[in-house]
């Protein structure tokens, strides 16, 4: 009885997935809306100038994290087999680049809310933590996109 229950759940699960992805970034996205409502007198003090070179910054961290977890995925292949490593599929290294490279915004909420207002306001901090957010999810679309352009382009180029 037990085993039919849990089938049915995954089955529900599956057939309802796009619900459940809304749903999730629905209540992922109330966190930080918490955290800077709690400020909603003190942002509109903030200076455009500053707000930029915060999202600049979190823009280079991500570029930055790129870079480094390309060079260790490189050396990770190399040391685990080289091109009969798993990581040597691009598909593995190209989620594993993306993944570990991003920083997920409720993970970055929870070390703003941890900090205790030890270096102001938390619905201050948190604020350029969603800018930078917005900016992994914006950069690696753009990532993505290219990438499979690059690779519809090369299967044309062997096809032809």
């Amino acid at each position: 009885m037990m085993c039919g229950t849990i089938i049915g759940v995954a089955d529900f699960s599956d057939s309802n997935r796009k619900l459940f992805s809304t749903l999730n970034a629905i209540l992922l996205s109330l966190v930080p809306w918490i955290q800077v409502s709690r400020s909603r007198s003190l942002l509109v003090m903030v200076k455009l100038e500053v707000f930029l070179v915060a999202v600049v910054v979190g823009a280079f961290l991500h570029l930055a994290l790129m870079g480094f977890n390309a060079l260790s995925i490189q050396i990770l292949c190399a040391v685990s087999g080289g091109s009969k490593s798993v990581f040597a599929k691009k598909e593995n290294s190209t989620a594993l680049l993306l993944v570990a490279s991003q920083k997920t915004l409720p993970v970055l909420v929870a070390v703003v809310d941890q900090l205790g207002g030890s270096f102001g306001e938390s619905g201050l901090l948190v604020l350029p933590c969603v800018a930078a957010h917005l900016n992994q999810i914006i950069m690696d679309s753009l990532f993505v996109n290219f990438w499979n352009k690059k690779k519809e382009s090369l299967s044309t180029v062997k096809a032809a």
